[in-house]
């Protein structure tokens, strides 16, 4: 496994597989943005009762799921048997019609995608949830080469993941980046390796050249999300941004491909 910040090509990264082509976080999903060649998969995990990670975003199964309540309150062989598709509408408003999708553990995530990157963010507010991904994480071949980064909303979280996981790559914390944004590059030694944001954040504008320009002085990536919208994606990688986070992986395939990237 290699955990090595991003390659010099900038990365499409589909987010959750993709929560407008296919049932998110699902193998439906993810098959989906390899086809459009996402280069990481972006996803969300939750630790059930039983201290399982489970690709899933919410803290509750209702909006995906045939489920009711939170993923925590439910152990992984009850989780296993629900259909994580059945809530799904395309785009066109078209309900899901093909197999029906199951909740994915995260080392089976890692099973069907040896080669593919894959972006982990802990969606639980817990140290135990940074224990397992951790664990889980450590039992991937060192033979299986593939980018792995970790983040998380929660910078407890992502600290605490540090602590126990140095040599994974991980995400900027909002404090983190809030500290790159008003201070000068040369004064920060970053524990981070990659920054995912929006474009902007109450007001302030984290696209433009000089920022990207502060990221790469850093040796770090700097990654956007969601970005859905073709000419949005056109400007981003005009300015050098390493990666751009999706829910349009098929959108950004062309934008790519008009950049000489695919």
């Amino acid at each position: 496994m290699s955990t090595t910040q991003s390659t010099h090509q900038p990365l499409i990264f589909a987010h959750r597989g993709s929560t407008l082509l296919a049932p998110e976080n699902t193998q439906a999903a993810f098959d989906l943005a390899l086809e459009f060649k996402a280069d990481v998969l972006e996803t969300d995990v939750r630790l059930s009762a039983d201290g399982v990670v489970v690709v899933t975003h919410d803290e509750t199964l209702d909006r995906t799921t045939d489920g009711r309540g939170r993923v925590v309150e439910h152990r992984w062989e009850a989780l296993k048997t629900l259909n994580a598709a059945i809530h799904f509408r395309a785009i066109n408003g078209e309900p899901y019609n093909a197999t029906p999708q199951r909740l994915l553990r995260l080392d089976e995530l890692f099973e069907c995608y040896p080669h593919v990157g894959i972006n982990i963010d802990i969606k639980d507010n817990s140290l135990d949830a940074a224990d397992a991904v951790a664990a889980v994480l450590a039992r991937i071949p060192n033979k299986q080469k593939q980018w792995v980064n970790v983040g998380s909303f929660h910078a407890n979280v992502i600290r605490h993941f540090r602590s126990i996981a140095p040599h994974v790559s991980t995400a900027a914390t909002r404090q983190e980046v809030a500290k790159l944004v008003f201070r000068r590059a040369g004064s920060i030694k970053p524990d981070y390796q990659i920054l995912q944001i929006p474009q902007t954040y109450f007001g302030i504008r984290l696209n433009r050249s000089q920022f990207i320009n502060k990221v790469h002085q850093l040796q770090r990536s700097i990654v956007y999300w969601t970005i859905n919208d073709s000419q949005a994606m056109h400007w981003l990688l005009t300015r050098g941004c390493d990666g751009i986070v999706t829910d349009r992986p098929d959108l950004a395939l062309q934008v790519f491909k008009a950049h000489g990237l695919k």
